[in-house]
């Protein structure tokens, strides 16, 4: 339903500098080439190959470059400049080594690999996020409590004879309007704001198209129009007048949150899919679905004890270094058209966190679908 919108300028993300350690060879993207038919595809470069100055992760196939360095923004709770030298005049200098942190964390890296090696054989139980925990120092003293305080306890929940994941989807179809409804809506146009957690409002727009092609829009404050796409096919970013293709965690995300209608699908994106138990989402009791397959992907699901409604949605993507987590939150749900729709959605992830709020969605007005492709690009 809802595509993820970057607080970081777009002509970052286009040179994959939101979070990277290092900066392409020649300093631009590389052009996709034509391969010959009948041919094998070209093996994919290392990251070493594909990027300047990697020295730990240079073994890394370059696909997973990216995911890994999320990773360890997410981990520490910061964002690229704490590592890396930026530059408000150009491309960042991702490859330079100047600061301490970079070279601190290459040997974080290092130890951490060796702790999962000698005790763990090799599986990745020990990661940054065990002892940092989302802040750039990790904490070796115990907290103390106040006095008086009780020791943390989770919430006690009545779980009683949990219904398997399936009963919860299937309840789940049925409480946003069931499938004969959701079956008679095809488009939808969504009005908004976006509004980051530093108050920072865009004006929102959204087009999309069963079953999974969509288009966000957001005009920033001082005008600025960044845009976010899927054809079905290829994921796309753009702004101003410049467009390149998604790739990575961005793709995925763009992708997965095409979809027109939240979640619907899940059994046949996972075959191996369970109900793990009850906790709470926010004020609210959910049954917590855990749902994984073939591939770096899988999810928790979080639907209302009481309303059968999506509160709560966080997907994982496994990682060499761990698994990365994006959290999105569901609320105010309201009907429109015989189905029922979030109307506040609030997200939680490195360089990202912010909320969109719609104030108007209408259904089956006429879309073409050119408008889900990415635009040309004007020759320099």
């Amino acid at each position: 339903m809802h595509f993820r919108h970057w607080v970081l300028p777009l002509c970052l993300a286009a040179v994959s500098i939101s979070v990277a350690v290092a900066a392409p060879r020649d300093g631009k993207p590389s052009a996709p080439q034509a391969a010959p038919k009948d041919s094998k595809p070209p093996e994919e470069k290392t990251a070493g190959e594909a990027f300047k100055n990697v020295q730990v992760l240079k073994d890394l196939p370059a696909s997973q470059f990216m995911p890994n360095m999320f990773f360890f923004a997410e981990s520490l709770g910061v964002g690229c400049d704490h590592c890396h030298v930026t530059s408000d005049t150009g491309p960042w200098p991702l490859e330079k080594d100047d600061k301490k942190p970079k070279l601190t964390a290459r040997e974080m890296i290092k130890m951490m690999r060796s702790i999962n090696d000698g005790f763990f054989s090799g599986q990745m139980e020990v990661t940054c996020a065990t002892c940092h925990q989302g802040h750039p120092r990790p904490d070796n003293i115990p907290p103390i409590r106040a006095l008086g305080a009780k020791p943390s306890e989770e919430p006690e929940l009545n779980l009683g004879e949990l219904p398997t994941a399936d009963q919860l989807l299937d309840r789940y179809v049925q409480a946003i309007g069931g499938a004969a409804a959701l079956a008679k809506l095809t488009t939808r146009t969504v009005s908004g704001v976006l509004v980051t957690e530093s108050g920072r409002t865009s004006t929102l727009t959204i087009t999309q198209k069963a079953p999974n092609q969509g288009l966000l829009s957001a005009v920033t404050a001082d005008g600025r129009t960044d845009r976010y796409g899927f054809d079905g096919t290829d994921a796309w970013q753009a702004s101003g007048k410049s467009a390149f293709d998604a790739h990575g965690l961005e793709a995925a995300r763009i992708a997965r949150d095409a979809q027109f209608f939240l979640d619907t699908e899940v059994k046949k994106r996972y075959p191996r899919r369970f109900t793990a138990g009850k906790e709470m989402a926010g004020d609210e009791e959910a049954y917590v679905i855990r749902a994984g397959g073939p591939g770096t992907i899988s999810e928790k699901l979080y639907f209302s004890a009481k309303s059968g409604l999506l509160l709560r949605r966080q997907v994982f993507t496994r990682t060499t270094s761990g698994r990365f987590i994006e959290q999105t939150d569901y609320s105010d749900y309201r009907e429109v058209d015989g189905v029922k729709l979030p109307f506040t959605v609030a997200r939680i992830e490195v360089n990202a966190r912010y909320t969109e709020k719609y104030s108007e969605i209408k259904h089956n007005v006429p879309v073409d679908d050119a408008v889900f492709r990415k635009p040309a690009t004007p020759a320099s």
